[in-house]
């Protein structure tokens, strides 16, 4: 199938991403202003302690407990966030949201809508939009808390060069490669995943070279392709030098210190860890229809099922005597391994990451980026019968994940309540609306008692 380059409304993206914002807030609203993540109650008060915004931003011995990632770039949108929090506090205004994230998603959906509707007319306006709608709504994305946006700035990039390399390969042009560079800066320097990504897609692109030069595909492509390779490689080179030589320079600069890179030697892959980032990846794959599913594995075996309905579809293109199906099938090959690496590289890392509370959070918010990237791709030449499926995915994710938010458990003061952090946060915003609210006949955890101290002394005094 020939996919034609077509143009289309970008007004239509600008509604979309309007909407998926619009979303974010109405459900952050419905959870009482949202919560204020428990890692947040820190860094948030290290960008409020009245330092040069530039020494705040490069110390990962704050922001990070000396955990050294070389994302400074990410920090510099928690600082806004930060003071916009705290402005809003000041005026007894609760909003635990971050409001980069919500305008990082606006960008993203943009980028989804106005490209998938660009690149890949096939696909119905419909199954775009409600794509858009389904990612907005995802459990990951539209979490009601106060906490970093590094993986929003990385899924942003992530989107970016998704199209932005199927633009070079199809169409070639500086654009899209002046928009594949700045798309894998903005996620090797927003995280450790968007650099491990970044590598990923080199080596992926190489991959994908192999096969279109086996099967024959014009060498204006294989070019196209090789120039992809170079892009990815010499970005993913830059990352390095970024991490070992640049980001610690300009802290010791700034800050005084070289920041400690125990946390990224301290990586010792172990087999059990491949079970991991292969339950991290299919658990959140069908966990992305609702966040209320309990069971990682029940979880799993449904992302299994989804996977395994691409793999047929494909098997079906592939038997028509279809070339596009081998470009499809390595990307998802090359991608699904990557994902399931990154989890397990992760769970090494950072065993946490399974935990119940954690395994579906944003961590996997750039894999669903890919996912829901290769799943149009897929759609584009499937047929009508595929996208029709498609739809009806799409849109009983999102009834279930309305359902799920709908159903969510209220506060109930008669219940031991008060007991852990999370179940603190009411008494949290009970004291930051009203300063007259008596918090010392509750037993609150003692990283908000201090929270609540560093707001009396340096928010309220200051609105």
């Amino acid at each position: 199938m020939k996919i034609k380059f077509k143009r289309t409304n970008c007004g239509a993206a600008v509604l979309a991403a309007i909407l998926c914002m619009v979303i974010q807030v109405l459900v952050t609203m419905c959870r009482d202003g949202g919560n204020l993540h428990f890692e947040s109650v820190f860094f948030m008060m290290n960008y409020l302690d009245g330092r040069p915004l530039l020494n705040q931003i490069m110390d990962p011995g704050l922001n990070d407990w000396g955990f050294y990632q070389a994302r400074e770039f990410s920090y510099l949108f928690d600082a806004i966030d930060a003071h916009v929090v705290a402005f809003l506090l000041s005026k007894h205004i609760v909003w635990f949201h971050s409001l980069c994230s919500i305008l990082l998603c606006g960008v993203m959906i943009f980028i989804q809508h106005y490209f998938s509707r660009r690149f890949f007319p096939a696909v119905p306006g419909m199954a775009v939009t409600l794509m858009s709608v389904f990612f907005v709504l995802s459990a990951g994305v539209a979490a009601p808390e106060y906490f970093r946006c590094a993986k929003f700035l990385t899924a942003a990039g992530l989107w970016g060069a998704c199209f932005a390399s199927f633009a070079m390969f199809r169409f070639g042009g500086w654009k899209s490669k002046t928009a594949l560079i700045v798309s894998l800066l903005v996620m090797t320097l927003s995280d450790r995943q968007g650099f491990f990504f970044t590598a990923a897609m080199c080596g992926t692109a190489g991959v994908l070279l192999l096969f279109m030069d086996h099967y024959g595909f014009s060498q204006i492509l294989c070019r196209r392709g090789r120039q992809v390779i170079l892009t990815a490689f010499g970005v993913t080179v830059f990352g390095i030098i970024n991490n070992l030589l640049l980001t610690p320079l300009m802290i010791k600069c700034v800050n005084g210190y070289i920041p400690d890179f125990s946390y990224q030697k301290g990586v010792s892959l172990q087999p059990g860890n491949l079970t991991d980032g292969f339950l991290f990846l299919t658990g959140n794959a069908g966990n992305w229809f609702s966040n209320y599913t309990g069971d990682l594995k029940i979880a799993a075996v449904s992302g299994v099922l989804l996977f395994l309905g691409m793999a047929l579809e494909l098997w079906r293109e592939h038997r028509k005597g279809m070339r596009r199906s081998v470009c499809v099938t390595v990307l998802w090959g090359c991608a699904v391994t990557a994902m399931i690496l990154c989890g397990a590289l992760m769970a090494s890392r950072h065993p946490m990451i399974m935990a119940p509370g954690v395994v579906y959070g944003t961590y996997a918010v750039n894999f669903m980026v890919i996912s829901l990237f290769l799943a149009a791709f897929t759609a584009a030449g499937a047929g009508k019968r595929f996208c029709m499926i498609l739809i009806c995915l799409l849109a009983a994710g999102i009834i279930l994940r309305l359902g799920g938010e709908f159903a969510g458990e209220k506060f109930n003061p008669g219940d031991d309540f008060f007991t852990g952090y999370n179940s603190g946060q009411y008494v949290l915003k009970s004291v930051l609306r009203d300063p007259g609210f008596d918090e010392k006949k509750y037993c609150l955890p003692r990283r908000m008692e201090l929270f609540l101290e560093f707001y009396r002394k340096n928010i309220l005094t200051k609105k």
